[in-house]
C-alpha cells in the first residue's frame, strides 16, 4: 500500500513536469484538430456519478456482488473520503492553471477522481463485465474534460490514478473499519430478507418545461 502511494505521488510529480513537453501538444491537437470550436455540453458532470451509482445499485437490482449492500456502503464511503480529500487537497495546494485560463484548480481532474473511484469499485465487486462499462463511462468523463478545455491530459491521468488507488484503500480498510466499530457482516442487499427491486423513470414537468429522473427502490 505504501509503495503504491509513493508511486502515485511520483506520477503526480511527473505529470506536473510533463506539461510543457506533452500536455500542451495534446491540448492543441484536441482543440485545433478535433474540436475545432464545436460546442461543449459538460455531459461528464452527469456521467461521473454513474460508476458509484452502479457500484451501489447493481446489487440491489440482483446482480451478484462480492460484497453486500452494507459492506459496499462502507467501502465506498472510505474510498471517496480518500479520493476527494486527496483530489481537493492537491487542487488547492498545487494551483495549476486550467488550459482555458478560468482558474488555477486544474490538477488533478476532480471529475476523473470521482468517476474512476466508482469504476474501480464496480470492477472489484462485480468483475470486468460491469466494471468495463463503468470504466468506459469514466474514460468518457475524462476525455470530455479534455474536449471542453477544462483540464490537461496529465490532470485526467492523475485523477484516474488517485481514484483507482482510493478504491483499493476502501477495500483494504473495509474489514478493519468493521472490526473497529463492531459492524457485523450482513449477507443481503436491502433492508429486509429478500432482494430489492429498483425502477427508474424519466419525468417531464409541463409547467416548468424541465426534465427529471426518478429512482424508486422497494425492499
Amino acid at each position: 500500500m505504501i509503495r503504491k502511494l509513493f508511486a502515485v505521488l511520483a506520477a503526480a510529480c511527473l505529470c506536473l513536469s510533463a506539461q510543457a513537453q506533452f500536455d500542451v501538444r495534446v491540448r492543441d491537437w484536441v482543440q485545433d484538430d478535433l474540436r475545432k470550436g464545436a460546442p461543449f455540453y459538460d455531459i461528464g458532470s452527469v456521467t461521473r456519478f454513474v460508476p458509484p451509482v452502479m457500484h451501489m445499485g447493481l446489487g440491489l437490482a440482483g446482480v451478484p456482488s462480492k460484497h453486500a449492500l452494507l459492506d459496499r456502503t462502507i467501502e465506498e464511503t472510505i474510498a471517496y473520503t480518500c479520493s476527494l480529500s486527496a483530489g481537493y487537497l492537491l487542487k488547492y495546494t498545487v494551483h495549476r492553471m486550467r488550459p482555458d485560463g478560468s482558474d488555477d484548480r486544474s490538477f488533478p481532474s476532480g471529475h476523473s477522481v470521482f468517476a474512476f473511484t466508482g469504476a474501480e469499485l464496480t470492477r472489484m465487486d462485480y468483475g470486468w463485465g460491469w466494471g468495463g462499462g463503468a470504466y468506459a463511462l469514466a474514460v468518457f468523463t475524462g476525455a470530455e474534460r479534455l474536449w471542453g478545455d477544462k483540464h490537461w491530459l496529465t490532470d485526467v491521468l492523475a485523477g484516474a490514478g488517485i481514484g483507482i488507488l482510493s478504491a483499493h484503500v476502501g477495500a483494504w480498510l473495509l474489514e478493519p473499519v468493521k472490526d473497529l466499530f463492531g459492524i457485523p457482516t450482513l449477507d443481503w442487499d436491502g433492508f429486509g430478507t429478500g432482494k430489492a427491486s429498483v425502477s427508474f423513470a424519466p419525468v417531464a414537468d409541463p409547467f416548468t418545461n424541465s426534465y427529471y429522473a426518478t429512482l424508486a427502490v422497494t425492499f
